[in-house]
């Protein structure tokens, strides 16, 4: 086996695309996107016998709180192998000396457990202060060959009760590739954000992504309307077999428009021939204090199996790693109050 620097979106494409629940957060298009809000992204292959096995994609951030590079959902590997592994974390430590950057953050789609920790460890990585990350460590997947019956018989009672009481106000999803629809989700979010405390996405950054996304049938925008208002809306990201729930946003009204607006898109991508509905980030644990625990029971409402996968790991490079390492262990400590 030997890694090298990948050049060519096609072959990449026809690997990772193919993978049973292939991330597209290490897709070429969103290396382009992520270009465009002025990351630098470069790719790496794992070849076997001069066949693309791996892939990894890793992003070059810098600012001042310590440079790093940042590999989201990866390395990801077609068959999971420790060698296959160990090769890819070997040269993401030399891409990121080569770098001069004080750290090497890396999130793999690896489920925990032991071994995959001990392996991580073994390569000197330590477990990230990060609360949350960008690719969420633990998530909650809908399988979508189960029957609308089934997955209906799955929900939560309430959340059931829900979907069927805005069914029959009439609520109406409408579901658009359009960028200039943007500007409705933007105002939405805009509201969901000052009622929840978060601090949001920069404008141009969704509005990148999206344009980006869109042209490649990947982003879609659900809105769900009442009598002409718009009252919520949601981003989906399609890849590979699956459909993953990636930003949502509302006003406050006690139409369930959300619950019927989820439920609608769900339907869509099983319509749509996909495997699973990725809900892209929830708690570890029903913890209230938890800063997702509100949407994400919200989420859990709608059944699915819980996925853990293994989190943030950084191998420290420099001394500017420590104010990085101080300033997340603060903030983790402040969000569980």
């Amino acid at each position: 086996m030997e890694v090298k620097e990948v050049f060519e979106e096609r072959n990449w494409e026809e690997f990772i695309s193919r993978q049973p629940r292939a991330p597209f957060l290490q897709s070429w298009a969103w290396g382009e996107f992520q270009e465009k809000v002025g990351v630098s992204c470069r790719r790496f292959g794992l070849y076997q016998d001069g066949e693309l096995i791996g892939v990894c994609q890793a992003l070059v951030g810098r600012r001042k709180l310590g440079n790093f590079v940042y590999v989201p959902r990866g390395p990801f590997l077609g068959n999971f192998s420790e060698e296959g592994a160990q090769m890819f974390l070997e040269r993401l430590k030399s891409f990121a000396r080569e770098e001069k950057v004080d750290y090497l953050r890396v999130e793999p789609q690896w489920e925990s457990n032991e071994e995959i920790v001990s392996l991580l460890r073994g390569e000197k990585f330590r477990k990230a202060q990060v609360a949350t990350s960008q690719a969420g460590g633990v998530t909650l997947l809908l399988d979508l060959t189960c029957s609308e019956e089934e997955l209906l018989a799955k929900m939560r009672k309430t959340t059931r009760y829900l979907i069927r009481s805005g069914e029959a106000l009439g609520i109406d999803v409408e579901r658009t590739s359009d960028p200039e629809m943007m500007g409705e989700f933007h105002r939405l979010m805009k509201e969901t954000f000052r009622r929840q405390g978060f601090v949001p996405h920069p404008y141009t950054y969704l509005q990148t992504q999206f344009e980006t996304l869109a042209p490649r049938r990947m982003a879609e925008l659900a809105l769900a309307k009442y009598k002409g208002d718009i009252l919520s809306a949601a981003i989906t990201i399609s890849y590979g077999d699956s459909v993953s729930y990636v930003h949502g946003a509302s006003i406050r009204s006690d139409v369930p428009s959300s619950y019927v607006l989820i439920w609608e898109t769900i339907k869509e991508a099983k319509k749509d021939g996909y495997c699973y509905f990725d809900f892209w980030g929830v708690t570890p644990t029903n913890n209230p204090h938890h800063p997702w625990y509100g949407y994400s029971l919200f989420k859990r409402g709608f059944g699915g199996f819980q996925v853990d996968y293994v989190g943030v790991w950084d191998y420290p490079l420099t001394l500017g790693y420590g104010p990085v390492f101080v300033a997340e262990k603060v903030r983790r400590i402040i969000r569980r109050y």
